[in-house]
C-alpha cells in the first residue's frame, strides 16, 4: 500500500508540472470602448436680430436739387437693458461671457434716457430722410451639454435665454418721394 501511494504522488506531481509548462490562453474578442470624461459645455445659438425704438423719428424734407447730407441730433427717451433668464443655472454674467466667447457679438449691458445721439443721412434733392435711434437685440439660447462615456454628446437642457442687446445706438433710415417711416 506504501508504493501506490508513493506512486500516485509521483505521477500526481508530473501533471502538475506538466500543467504548468503549458502557456497560458488568453480571448480578446470584444475590446472595452474608449472612455471619455463626462465634460460639460455650453453652445450658443443665436436668433436674427430684432430692433427696438429708443427715441423719436427725425426727419427733413430736402428742397435743393442736389443731394444734401443731413445731420439728426436726437434724445433717447427710452432706456433698454440686456436680460437673462436662466433654466439650468447660470448668472447674467456667465450667459454675457458665453455669447461673446463663442460668437462675434458684443453685449450692451443697458442704455439711458436723455443721451443724445447723432447721425447723418445724404439726402437726394427733393426727398425726404428720416432716421430712428434704435437697439438692435439679439436672442440666443445658451444650451448645456455634456460629452458620454463613448465620446459622444448629449445635451441636458437649456441653461437659459439671453436678449442680448447687440448694437447701440442702430439708426433705422428711409428715403423717399413723401413721408416714411424707417426701417429695420
Amino acid at each position: 500500500m506504501r508504493r501506490s501511494t508513493r506512486g500516485g504522488a509521483f505521477i500526481g506531481s508530473l501533471l502538475l508540472g506538466a500543467g504548468l509548462l503549458l502557456a497560458p490562453t488568453a480571448s480578446a474578442d470584444v475590446q472595452a470602448p474608449d472612455s471619455c470624461p463626462p465634460d460639460i459645455w455650453y453652445k450658443v445659438v443665436a436668433y436674427p436680430a430684432k430692433y427696438e425704438g429708443i427715441g423719436s423719428t427725425a426727419g427733413k424734407f430736402n428742397s435743393g436739387s442736389a443731394s444734401t447730407i443731413l445731420r439728426y441730433d436726437m434724445t433717447t427717451t427710452t432706456a433698454k437693458q440686456s436680460e437673462w433668464t436662466a433654466e439650468l443655472g447660470g448668472t447674467m454674467k456667465f450667459a454675457v461671457a458665453e455669447v461673446q466667447g463663442k460668437t462675434s457679438h458684443q453685449i450692451t449691458d443697458h442704455t439711458s434716457t436723455g443721451v443724445t445721439v447723432s447721425n447723418t443721412i445724404n439726402v437726394p434733392g427733393r426727398k425726404y430722410g428720416y432716421t430712428t435711434p434704435k437697439i438692435e437685440r439679439t436672442t440666443f439660447i445658451v444650451e448645456k451639454w455634456q460629452d458620454t462615456p463613448t465620446c459622444g454628446a448629449r445635451k441636458l437642457g437649456n441653461a437659459g435665454k439671453l436678449w442680448g442687446i447687440t448694437a447701440y445706438p442702430f439708426y433705422s433710415e428711409c428715403i423717399a418721394t413723401g413721408p416714411c417711416a424707417p426701417k429695420p
